[in-house]
């Protein structure tokens, strides 16, 4: 079964690219997912279970400035080089632990939660959209232990986002977004959480790596993710990375951990991803993320003499979900040959609505900027020859494929 994505293997260990051996390789497949997009996977659930991945998208265009108005840090109070605790005391009370239940026979029975952040001061807070996923009430435990109800405004699966409002107590701070794209390895973060219920909790390290992409369990790929050793467990879903300057700069999503526990890989949703959906979530969108329907390869020179190919740059189509959209356009799949090597005869997709594309990540970044019923124009190469398949866009299953 083909297991490996995105130039990242089964067991999380980088897997490098460009190599100019000619050796019969297993193909790197993703399911076209995240920030948001989603294309179908190829027999990802053995390897999202191997590596266990838990849980702590089509990102449509940039949308107007966001309504959001935080209030400046509060003066740092902790002793000289004590960065944790300095952002602790500036911003630690505009984090909030969230508790969720459901209403069953017997009354209401919790069902889990996870942790937030206040990021205006009407009283919104965003938190990971995989914590409100399926719940009827939602809970708001603040810093000074006072419990309120909270409303789900809206949501972002694709980029696991959601947003609440509730009302505020006296004394909240509102936690001010940075920008992400200026996070750079190395920088120091600090996660404020609840991990496990311990609310308040405050842990610190630095960023691991910026434009990460990865896959969990459930067959999605995410890209532009910022990659942290801060200790992060379940329950930190949804709460705040901070930077020095006690600015948001990532919203905890996931981490990858055999033991349901932190090993030092923690994701965030990037700031600005979150900042950018800020109106359409506050307006009571309901975001989904765009699927294509296929699993591909990301074609390089070693692969293009390996199967003959006419050029060595696009995608090839390893193999197309029955009745997906890309399915429902006629794109063609590769033919398996049983011997765990890169289907042959596909299509190669070198272009998306007249935009080159060359690798995977280009592909997903492209279909990330879609929403579900769009139409997309798909410059393919079949058989040596260019041609253009208009694709209609469609909503990742309930079920993967």
């Amino acid at each position: 079964m083909f297991d490996q994505y995105q130039g990242t293997s089964s067991q999380g260990e980088p897997e490098e690219s460009g190599r100019g051996d000619t050796r019969r390789r297993r193909p790197r497949l993703i399911a076209l997912a995240v920030a948001g997009v989603m294309l179908a996977v190829f027999a990802v659930g053995v390897a999202g279970a191997a590596v266990g991945l838990r849980w702590l998208g089509p990102e449509p265009a940039p949308a107007s400035e966001p309504v959001v108005m935080a209030r400046p840090v509060a003066n740092q109070t902790a002793a000289p080089g004590n960065v944790a605790g300095a952002v602790y005391d500036a911003v630690g009370s505009a984090v909030v632990e969230i508790v969720t239940s459901v209403e069953g026979r017997l009354g209401t029975t919790p069902v889990g939660g996870g942790s937030g952040v206040v990021v205006d001061q009407r009283g919104l807070v965003l938190t990971a959209a995989h914590v409100v996923e399926g719940v009827e009430n939602v809970r708001v435990r603040f810093s000074n232990g006072e419990v309120r109800e909270a409303r789900v405004l809206g949501t972002d699966t694709g980029n696991d986002l959601a947003l609440l409002q509730v009302e505020l107590p006296e004394g909240i701070a509102v936690a001010p977004l940075g920008d992400s794209d200026q996070v750079r390895v190395g920088d120091v973060v600090v996660a404020i959480g609840s991990p496990f219920g311990l609310e308040g909790t405050v842990t610190q390290g630095i960023i691991s790596a910026v434009n990460r992409t990865w896959q969990p369990g459930d067959g999605r790929t995410r890209t532009g993710l910022l990659q942290t050793d801060a200790p992060i467990n379940p329950g930190n879903s949804g709460g705040p990375l901070f930077n020095v300057n006690g600015e948001v700069i990532g919203i905890t999503t996931m981490i990858e951990s055999p033991i349901r526990g932190s090993v030092g890989i923690g994701f965030a949703v990037p700031s600005n991803t979150a900042r950018r959906m800020l109106p359409q979530l506050e307006a009571g969108a309901q975001l989904q993320p765009a699927w294509l329907g296929i699993s591909g390869v990301t074609v390089d020179a070693a692969l293009a003499r390996e199967q003959g190919l006419s050029i060595d740059r696009g995608v090839l189509v390893a193999s197309v979900v029955p009745d997906s959209p890309a399915d429902q356009a006629g794109l063609r799949g590769g033919e398996d040959t049983g011997d765990g090597t890169v289907p042959r005869g596909g299509d190669i997709i070198v272009a998306i609505d007249g935009t080159t594309i060359e690798t995977m990540d280009q592909l997903v970044e492209q279909i990330s900027r879609h929403a579900p019923g769009d139409t997309v124009r798909l410059t393919i190469v079949r058989d040596g020859r260019q041609q253009e398949v208009t694709v209609t866009l469609g909503s990742w299953p309930a079920e993967a494929p």
